[in-house]
């Protein structure tokens, strides 16, 4: 478990240092943000990310609660499943704060993309791989009973 929440970790440090690349690329203004300012693309680029943001934090959220993926992070054979999933619930929130951040850039500073990326990156707080989510998540859904069937509490 803890090699799996080891690489949970590290896909998430890499989300953030690209992220802190981006905004370091552009507030050192070795590129000059505002790129694309004056498009008539802003529109429908906040159009699609607006409520691909609301939809993707619930779906994060609830990821392991559908059946399929349910069955496949409690299997006890192996932590493939749930390493996939876990990953998979990362880059539904991780990607867009990206996006967003690099949009927030090349738009001239639209506040709109960063405030998306903004509640994307709070709702990250909930998945967060601590060590005894981990191990929740991976017995979710489980029977509370060993196998003495005495019920665990």
């Amino acid at each position: 478990m803890e090699q799996t929440r080891k690489r949970l970790l590290t896909l998430l440090g890499f989300f953030l240092f690209i992220l802190i690349g981006i905004v370091a690329v552009y507030e050192l203004n070795v590129v000059l943000p505002g790129s694309m300012s004056g498009d008539g693309s802003l529109m429908y680029v906040q159009f699609i990310m607006q409520p691909l943001a609301l939809l993707l934090i619930p779906l994060a959220l609830y990821l392991f609660k559908f059946p399929r993926v349910s069955k496949s992070i409690t299997n006890p054979q192996s932590y493939k499943g749930f390493r996939l999933w876990a990953c998979v619930r990362i880059c539904l929130l991780c990607i867009p704060i990206i996006l967003n951040m690099f949009f927030y850039y090349i738009y001239g500073e639209e506040v709109g993309f960063f405030y998306l990326a903004l509640i994307l990156t709070i709702s990250l707080f909930f998945i967060y791989p601590t060590k005894g989510r981990c191990e929740s998540e991976r017995n979710f859904g489980k029977d509370k009973t060993d196998q003495n069937n005495e019920v665990k509490l």
